[in-house]
């Protein structure tokens, strides 16, 4: 009985994590041949040189594990889905991914590698550092106070991000309740051909992020942001009108991680992911949704004008100085009558997927 009782016991999360990328990326056959593998497994975090990135590495992954093992059952739109496990994956590139595993599906899996963490804290120095972005968020910030905001932005875009992988699991994105059938890809861009059908998943796992993160930062336990903004004596009016620039600029920032490229009425069909300003309009209805039912004179302060100079700021951030040239162009393509067709056929799919959940 007690031979069978281990026989029958599940492998630790972490175990049949690090078993995945073993399995589906093989290792070359002789030791002396080049690694061709993008992922090799879980990263040994021991292996983190700076003991300041371990320590906040191992804060993020058990905060996200503790808000995923809690997470509300039987809600409308999700399909079952075994528990979370969230992990970092050992990887030279940047990239999260939302898995499952096939032989083993006891967890639903969301890996992030640590260059993508890399790669979000360099963006957020960045962002925080912008003279524009400052000004339009309303903050007189003295230079050793940058490191705030530069926490506060970094935190938005890693639960943003990992709000995303959690919805290709919820929300059934991963096909046939499946393991090998779909690995999402959210950084890479493997010139893979896409389709609208893509895009139209992206976008329901980017507002359904997009809806929890801000309610989180605005009305949950990231409004501690406040306080480390130096804004906690501020009217909540303000508190608030700062918090929601701050989502618009972090994950305004982590969707140009992605190439951001110009578009015309036939290759916006073809990507795997919406243009960053598709993305960003679409997300952002989402948002205004939220503002609408908890916060409605938020939405009024969130006027396209405002809206549009945010998001130049961050493009002009993280791109440098053509970003905003960039969003421009993209924002105007969808302006016209070629954007306006390509809005209504993505909208359809959209709409089409979100019947079938």
């Amino acid at each position: 009985m007690v031979a069978r009782s281990r026989e029958l016991a599940i492998p630790p999360p972490e175990v049949l994590f690090n078993r995945y990328f073993q399995e589906r990326f093989r290792p070359p056959v002789r030791p002396e041949d080049p690694d061709p593998r993008i992922y090799r497994g879980k990263q040994d975090l021991d292996k983190v040189a700076d003991l300041v990135l371990r320590s906040l590495l191992l804060r993020i992954q058990e905060s996200f594990n503790a808000a995923l093992a809690s997470e509300k059952q039987n809600v409308a739109g999700h399909v079952n889905h075994p528990p979370f496990y969230v992990d970092y994956i050992d990887s030279n590139v940047p990239n999260a991914l939302a898995f499952r595993y096939e032989a083993e599906d006891h967890y639903s899996f969301i890996g992030i590698t640590i260059p993508l963490i890399n790669l979000l804290w360099d963006l957020c120095v960045r962002l925080s550092r912008s003279e524009a972005i400052q000004i339009l968020i309303r903050l007189s910030l003295k230079i050793e106070e940058y490191d705030a905001l530069q926490i506060v932005l970094f935190l938005a875009m890693s639960s943003f991000i990992v709000s995303h992988e959690y919805t290709h699991h919820v929300h059934g994105h991963l096909s046939g309740g499946g393991a090998d059938a779909a690995l999402f890809n959210e950084i890479l861009d493997d010139e893979d051909p896409g389709s609208l059908e893509d895009q139209a998943v992206e976008v329901d796992a980017d507002g359904y992020a997009a809806y929890h993160v801000l309610a989180n930062m605005i009305d949950g336990t990231a409004r501690s942001a406040v306080e480390l903004l130096k804004i906690g004596a501020e009217p909540a009016n303000f508190q608030d009108e700062v918090l929601l620039s701050c989502f618009v600029i972090a994950v305004g920032g982590y969707l140009f991680t992605r190439p951001a490229r110009a578009l015309d009425s036939v290759n916006v069909y073809r990507f795997s992911h919406p243009p960053q300003a598709a993305r960003m309009n679409c997300l952002m209805q989402e948002a205004m949704a939220w503002c609408r039912q908890n916060r409605p004179g938020l939405e009024t302060w969130m006027t396209l004008n405002r809206f549009q100079t945010l998001m130049n700021a961050s493009a002009a951030a993280v791109l440098g100085a053509g970003g905003s040239a960039i969003w421009d162009a993209q924002s105007a393509f969808l302006g016209s009558e070629h954007g306006v067709e390509y809005f209504k056929q993505l909208d359809k799919r959209l709409k089409a997927l979100t019947a079938s959940l």
